[in-house]
Parts: structure tokens; sequence; C-alpha cells
């Protein structure tokens, strides 16, 4: 039978719902788009025909479809092409993996990369000059492994029109590293100067988008996705480049081969944007990008940067470098404000942020919002939630802010996160405030999931993964590694509610989906062996067999029907 089969019995293995009225249940019923039945298996029996597709789940595990609440599908392939410096450290090791790359390239090739972090270096920033003596007048960009920064050579920078009198885009949180002179290093701080570089040497191309959608919006469904929050479409200097995307995203979606939902944004991260314009975008672009299965519904906001970078705000100093406690890319003043315009319009905000101090900034701005016009049915995200003070762990669920977090950068990531870490705050801060997610949950915060590329790679994305590490607070496959606070583990049971019936709130469609309920949209994927039973170490490795988003089957493999 097709894809398109219109009514499905699943049975033979564990159903799980995310619904506390039945948690657990022995069979299933699709027909057309809607879930008819869930129970026994003598109760699914009644609705068989002589078309219904029988799936013997094979002792494997049913579940809502994974919704990855935090991310950026769309573009976020982009950023990930190239040389690949992720884990590399030391300058001399670094530019010798660069120079091996360059010299294999074809001519013509587009030099570019990704990976790297401050701490990959000596000094703790990269010189132009460095790859100066590898490219030669050829033009070469390098994104950070979060693609808040980017390493640039002199060719770049002269392609790009940066001298030493360029301003930058936001002085002292959004910036070009200079010279005694002026001119800039090679390192720019921060999406605006990624974004301005990026845009100049063609990174962004939709040409070039549109490939980055084969490598993470086509295989989504392998992963288990059928939903996502894209949390920005950033390929330009400002947020109305990204709308051509949507329009292609939308004439997708009506063409009947778009596999998952998508939720977009509009967004702002500069300090001269106007709230109230930023929110008038959103009310439009709400009403003109609708499908069925896109929509753009939420506004997202950097408060700041990344503590890696010394631009996001902390309580109490950084432990290196001569940047005090860092700072923030907007004034608390303007995030209320754009809090205020963005919930009175009917819409919720999405709120970047790294350290504690900007935590408790965004948090304040929120609290005096609700105190002039009242909480309603906001569903305000503060998302990464780096480093959070313990006094401010509460806080989320008594304003009705949801956490959103990205559990592999609560491992040992790339081998270096912890020592990284130590090195910015102190062992004492790590371990009081960092990547709190276990806290987070048992403070009854509601806690969603996101894997949040560039922040990760590509291999990285799928919900699994971020399974794994919620649950063992260690790198998917390396069982040996060092625990990153083994006190903020969680248990399957709240991990999986991150990535199903959480994110769904957050995205405003747990009426729809995040569950297995009759009624409910017909989102669901079947693992080949269940969480519940095996090793946390093998989560990751568990084989998804089959996704469907709306009652059609998105993906399908070694299936027993």
């Amino acid at each position: 039978m097709s894809a398109h089969d219109s009514r499905f019995l699943f049975s033979g293995g564990t159903v799980y719902t995310l619904n506390p009225q039945q948690p657990v249940a022995d069979a299933l019923v699709v027909e057309g788009k809607s879930i008819v039945y869930v129970g026994d298996l003598s109760g699914a029996r009644e609705f068989v025909t002589e078309d219904t597709r029988e799936i013997d789940l094979a002792g494997g595990m049913l579940l809502p479809g994974f919704i990855d609440a935090h991310d950026h599908l769309i573009m976020g392939a982009a950023t990930k092409v190239g040389v690949d410096l992720s884990g590399i450290t030391g300058t001399a090791q670094v530019c010798a993996a660069i120079k091996e790359w360059v010299d294999a390239a074809p001519e013509g090739t587009l030099l570019r990369g990704h990976g790297w972090m401050p701490a990959s270096f000596e000094e703790g920033t990269p010189r132009r000059q460095w790859l100066d003596e590898i490219t030669g007048d050829r033009p070469m960009a390098l994104l950070s492994a979060d693609a808040h920064d980017i390493w640039f050579n002199t060719a770049a920078m002269n392609v790009c029109g940066l001298t030493k009198d360029s301003p930058d885009p936001v002085p002292g949180a959004q910036y070009f590293v200079r010279d005694e002179d002026g001119w800039p290093t090679g390192h720019g701080v921060e999406g605006a100067t990624c974004l301005l570089i990026g845009s100049r040497l063609g990174f962004f191309s939709p040409e070039g988008i549109t490939e980055a959608m084969k490598l993470t919006v086509d295989p989504a469904p392998s992963w288990g996705i059928t939903a996502t929050y894209d949390a920005g479409i950033l390929i330009g200097e400002k947020q109305d480049e990204s709308e051509p995307i949507f329009q292609m995203l939308v004439e997708r979606d009506k063409a009947g081969n778009l596999p998952i939902r998508i939720v977009g944004s509009v967004w702002t991260r500069n300090a001269d944007d106007v709230p109230q314009h930023v929110t008038d975008t959103l009310v439009q672009w709400n009403k003109k990008y609708a499908s069925e299965h896109v929509s753009v519904s939420v506004n997202k906001l950097w408060a700041d940067g990344t503590m890696m970078s010394y631009g996001s705000l902390l309580l109490e100093p950084f432990c290196t470098g001569s940047h005090g406690s860092g700072t923030m890319s907007f004034t608390p003043e303007h995030i209320e404000a754009q809090i205020e315009a963005t919930q009175r319009a009917g819409f919720d905000m999405h709120i970047h942020n790294d350290g504690d101090g900007s935590v408790r900034v965004i948090l304040d701005a929120i609290e005096r919002v609700q105190q002039r016009i009242g909480r309603g049915d906001s569903r305000h995200t503060v998302c990464h939630n780096t480093l959070v003070h313990p006094d401010d762990i509460p806080r989320f669920a008594e304003l009705g802010v949801i956490a959103n977090v990205t559990p592999m950068w609560g491992t040992n990531y790339n081998g270096v996160y912890i020592d990284v870490y130590e090195e910015l705050l102190g062992p004492e801060r790590v371990e009081l405030e960092s990547f709190p997610y276990g806290d987070l949950v048992r403070s009854g915060a509601v806690v969603t999931y996101g894997a949040d590329i560039p922040g990760v790679l590509i291999s990285e994305i799928a919900p699994l993964i971020q399974i794994e590490a919620a649950v063992t607070r260690q790198r998917p496959g390396f069982r040996h590694d060092r625990v990153f606070i083994e006190r903020q583990r969680v248990n399957l049971e709240q991990a999986l509610a991150a990535v199903t019936i959480n994110a769904a709130y957050q995205i405003r469609m747990e009426d729809q989906i995040g569950s297995l309920e009759v009624g409910k949209r017909a989102d669901l994927v079947v693992l080949g062996r269940n969480l519940f039973e095996i090793d946390p170490h093998e989560i990751h490795s568990t084989p998804i067999l089959l996704t469907m988003m709306d009652g059609k089957i998105t993906f399908e493999q070694n299936v027993n029907a």
C-alpha cells in the first residue's frame, strides 16, 4: 500500500501516548488525518476494514511525532559548509586543517568553514593574517561553532568593504575586534557581523537555502520529526530578506511536498529596531504566509550573544579576559517594550539568552509587562538558559515562561565544554548555575528541547540524540564521558515530554499534536526499540522505523506490516 493509505492499525508494542489520562495503550488506529482509536487490540479490531494497513510494532514503541522546539532547519545547513573545525584546538592545528581543506578544494570553490570557538586559539581570538597566509587573495570566512562569530581574511574584508572607518553594527555588543589602528583583525563578534560578512560573500543565496533544506528539512522525518519551531531565517542583514523564503515554504506546502510542520518567526537583533514595527511585521506575515503546515506566529529576539565571546550579561564578572560582566544587545526598556507590543498583538516572544544576568533582565521585563496588562494566555519562551541563578529558576513557572534548552550543550560538547565554561566562570559557578535543565523541570516550568543548528552539527539534530543527552548528561556515543553536573539529569518521561506535548504547547498546537489521543492529528513515530527497556546510552542509536504527519507516511524503513 502507498504512503497515502487512509487507515492504519498499530499494535504489537508499547503505545506511549503522553496523555496523562491514558499513558500507555496496546493499539492505535489512524483514519485519514486523525487518530480515531487508542486502547486495547480487541477494540482496535472493530475499526479494521479490508483496506486497513496493519503495522506490527514488533516490541518497539509508538510515540507522538517529535517536535523540535528551537531550530533553524530552513537555513541552518548553510552554516555547515566547508572545512569543519569542530573539536580542533590550538592555532597551529586549526590552520593546518584549513590549509589541508583549501589545498584540496576545486578551483572556484567558495572558501568557507565552521566549527571554531574563541577557545580554539591560545589568544582567545582569531586573526585574518593567519588565513591570508593560506588563501592569498581569495576571500574566506568561517563561522564559529554556534554561528554567533565569524573569522574572515583580508580579501573577504575588502570584498565586504570593511575599513577602519566602518561602524560596528551594535558597538560593544555586535562588533569587529580591531587592532590598535582601528582595522578589523578578522574576528566579527555576534550575529550582525556574521550576516554582514556572510551575505556579502554569498553564503545565504536563495539557491543555497534551497540546497540547505535538502540536508535538514527533507530528512527531518527520518529523525522522527513532524514539526519544528524555526527560530529565525537568518540570510541577510535585515529581517525582510527572509520574506521570499516564507513564500517558497507556503508554495511548497500547498504543492504537498513539505514533510514537516513549520512555525516561523519574525526576528529582531539590532538596537535600532522599533518594537512596534517588528510587531506590525509579525501581524502582517502571520496573515500573508499561512498554509496548512506553515505559519509565522512568533517574535524572536536576541537579548544577548554568547558567553564564549563575552557577549552576554553576567551577575558576576567573567573569570577571564577584561570584559567585566559582559553585555546585552538591547536595553531592558527595549526588551520590555518589545514583549508588551508583541503580547498586546496576541503573539508570543521567543527570547535568546546565554548569561544569568540576561535571564534576570528578561524575566524582570516579562514580570513588569504582566503587572501592567496581565499574563493572559501568553506563552513567552526564554531559550538556551546556559547560566541561570538559582533564585531565577522558580520564576519561570511563576510567570508562565517556557524554558527551551539544547541538551547536547549540557554535556562535555566537542570534548571541551566543561573546561571552557569552568575557565570562563569558575568551577563553583558552573556547578551551581550552568545548563540547569533538571532544576527547571523540577521547579514546575514547562521545558522544551531544540537542537538549534547551527549550534550543533547536522548529524546531531535528531531528537533521540537530544533525549539521550538530557538523560545522561553525556555526549551520545561517549558513555565514558565526564558527566556534566549529574544532578541536572532528567528522567526519560520528562525528556519525552519536552519533545512532544510540552513543545506542542509552546507552539500553540497542543490541541492538535503532541500526544496520541482520539481526535488529534496523526503525527507519530515508530521506534525499533522500547526506550524504557534499553540502556539510556543506546537511545541515540534506536532506529526510526516510520514517521507519519497528518496520517501520511513521511518516512519508512524495515516496518513489519
